[in-house]
């Protein structure tokens, strides 16, 4: 889908123009909105049978990398829209999607699970309570997404297992209390506020169990759902990684505070800049590689195994760590540059803020080790 990544390159004029007021405001601006619906940047992967683009995850990661690239915040936005949309056209009945986001061409979802909620049933459906956290792109969502634990006559629900019912609720934005606690030192235009649901009914077809199978029989659904979710965050720093580097190398055009000629003429500048492009494309090698590797085997009908799972999961960690350990090399080059020029600085604050993302955190390397060892991982949603 070249069209398509480039269509996201050909924003970046824009992105880098707007970048300034999206971090002053904490919101996207009103003409990257346009721009982004222009390129259906929040519908990335709805189904053909709905007009959407259906990209492939090997595709998909690419353009959300570019977007990433031009600006941390609307990389970011796009990619929790697309893939919320996503899981809309996955796993609810095709009525319900036709009138959540079909019909309202500038309907935009907004998923998280990190938070507490209860769902209790009720006649209609479920009364939903409780509060979320980091639910970006939350400000101008249509439709706000979160996970509840089941109840009736005010008891949980459990599982044969005994574990709690947990199903995914999506409720209007209209319905639910934002609360403004998103000020924070990078990714500020992604508004990744709380939101608040107090016994609000949601409809039992705007419900699913994220364990349940996908309705979409496209491959790319077999693929796990959480698992599909970490890749983004991977391609989305290594996109604001090199968005940094593209803030980096006009700074080299200038004479350092002590030095007779531009630092671009310096061997120490030559040696590090190598280093840092071998480590940001070392990371990005190794993600997509195992990417594709993943989507050949699902559009092959075959399922992925715990040590495919564990091989994705390890790239995606460390494509991170190697796209934040370019930035600390661009750091050391860039001097005193490195707080004083806006583009520049704007990019490593929005990757410290983004390689934090619980996708991307340790835990996910020691469940990986366990699977190499034979163990089973700790996390069940691995």
């Amino acid at each position: 889908m070249t069209s398509k990544i480039e269509a996201a390159e050909s924003l970046y004029p824009l992105l880098r123009e707007e970048a300034e007021e999206i971090e002053r405001s904490r919101r996207l601006t009103p003409n990257v909105f346009e721009a982004l619906h222009g390129i259906d940047a929040f519908r990335l992967q709805l189904g053909e049978r709905y007009g959407g683009l259906a990209l492939d995850p090997f595709d998909y990661l690419r353009v959300v990398e570019a977007l990433s690239r031009g600006d941390a915040s609307s990389g970011w936005c796009a990619m929790v829209g697309s893939e919320s949309s996503a899981c809309v056209n996955a796993f609810l009945a095709p009525g319900v999607v036709q009138s959540m986001i079909v019909d309202n061409p500038e309907a935009i979802v907004a998923f998280t699970v990190v938070g507490g909620g209860t769902a209790e049933k009720c006649s209609d459906g479920y009364l939903a309570s409780g509060r979320w956290r980091f639910a970006s792109g939350c400000r101008h969502a249509t439709w706000l997404s979160s996970m509840c634990v089941v109840y009736e006559s005010g008891k949980p629900v459990l599982r044969e297992n005994g574990a709690p019912l947990t199903r995914i609720m999506f409720a209007r934005a209209a319905d639910a209390i934002i609360h403004d606690t998103w000020d924070v030192s990078g990714l500020r235009g992604t508004a990744s506020d709380d939101f608040e649901l107090d016994q609000v009914l949601i409809p039992n077809e705007h419900t699913f169990d994220f364990t349940g199978p996908a309705l979409d029989s496209s491959p790319a659904w077999r693929i796990p759902v959480a698992l599909r979710l970490a890749m983004s965050k991977a391609a989305a720093v290594c996109g604001i990684a090199r968005g940094a580097m593209d803030a980096l190398l006009p700074m080299l055009e200038r004479k350092p505070f002590a030095g007779a000629v531009p630092a671009k003429e310096e061997p120490r500048i030559h040696v590090t800049l190598a280093e840092a492009e071998a480590s940001l494309e070392a990371g990005r090698a190794f993600l997509y590689r195992n990417v594709e590797r993943a989507w050949k085997r699902v559009q092959n009908e075959h399922t992925l195994s715990l040590s495919d799972i564990a091989d994705t999961r390890l790239a995606i960690v460390w494509s991170a760590r190697q796209a934040l350990n370019s930035l600390h090399l661009m750091q050391e080059m860039a001097g005193t540059g490195a707080v004083f020029d806006e583009a520049f600085d704007r990019s490593a604050r929005d990757l410290g803020v983004a390689r934090h993302h619980m996708q991307l955190q340790s835990h996910i390397v020691e469940d990986v080790g366990r699977v190499l060892v034979g163990f089973e991982p700790r996390n069940p949603m691995f």
